[in-house]
């Protein structure tokens, strides 16, 4: 499908006729993922749920048409306020979402939430970035070495194919550059009316809890908190069956029971 100019990949999970009507959730991935980094977690949301699930690779990711030029440092903006927007209404999705989004795409999924209040139903938004911290610098730094020195550039060619490199570089060196240093959604936060769910692993070497508190201290709609022990950066693998009970909760309404090892707040 081509939105904004551009071939993107996508996918639809449990969208047969008998599902017709049912909501929609759009999994939105992270900075150096795609669809098929997810694995089965999408799946096995909405067979848990009932709900039906919508996964794209962004421009220059996976199976999607490959980057061609350098990302401006609002292109994380650019992806909520006028992509996903133009794909949904492509597919024809008019109901309210539900977003899932992990650390990019948990970013989208909440600028998303901010800029159309009344097409977002509720937000999962798994180790995202509401502004830049230490941390976050040193592991993007992490992956530039892991990159050219440890195997990472052959691990991501699985998915990503010819568009590793173009993919790879245009995400580190935005992060990187000294115009993005003082990033920050933090002001727009305000305008998210939806239910957040913000999942953060205690260990994650991208960003602190100070991501979560902030999210849901900052939001109108009802924040609750998910800290995971024991977990680095990727919640749906490191501790699957944690979010996957928790999410399932969450999306469908059900009391939300709480329970040790993660720390809900």
């Amino acid at each position: 499908m081509v939105v904004r100019g551009q071939k993107l990949a996508y996918q639809w999970i449990n969208n047969e006729p008998r599902n017709a009507g049912k909501p929609v959730i759009v999994f939105l991935h992270e900075g150096l993922g795609c669809m098929k980094l997810w694995r089965d977690f999408p799946h096995s949301l909405c067979k848990s749920t009932g709900f039906r699930g919508l996964m794209y690779d962004r421009y220059g990711y996976g199976e999607s048409e490959k980057i061609k030029e350098p990302r401006e440092n609002d292109f994380l903006y650019h992806e909520a306020a006028s992509v996903l927007p133009e794909l949904l209404d492509k597919l024809d999705i008019s109901e309210p979402v539900m977003l899932f989004g992990h650390s990019d795409g948990g970013t989208i999924a909440l600028i998303f939430g901010a800029l159309y209040p009344s097409r977002t139903a509720a937000i999962v938004a798994e180790a995202s970035h509401i502004f830049m911290e230490p941390v976050t610098i040193r592991g993007i730094k992490q992956a530039l070495h892991e990159y050219k020195n440890n195997g990472l550039r052959e691990r991501l060619q699985k998915y990503h194919g010819d568009n590793t490199d173009s993919m790879f570089y245009s995400w580190a060196n935005v992060w990187t550059s000294e115009e993005t240093a003082g990033w920050s959604i933090e002001l727009i936060l305000p305008e998210i009316t939806s239910p957040v769910l913000a999942i953060q692993g205690e260990n994650d070497n991208y960003g602190t809890t100070v991501q979560t508190e902030t999210i849901t201290s900052h939001i109108k709609g009802r924040g609750i908190k998910l800290h995971i022990p024991d977990c680095g950066h990727i919640p749906h693998h490191e501790q699957r069956e944690t979010v996957l009970r928790h999410t399932e909760r969450f999306f469908t309404g059900q009391e939300i029971l709480w329970s040790r090892p993660a720390t809900v707040q």
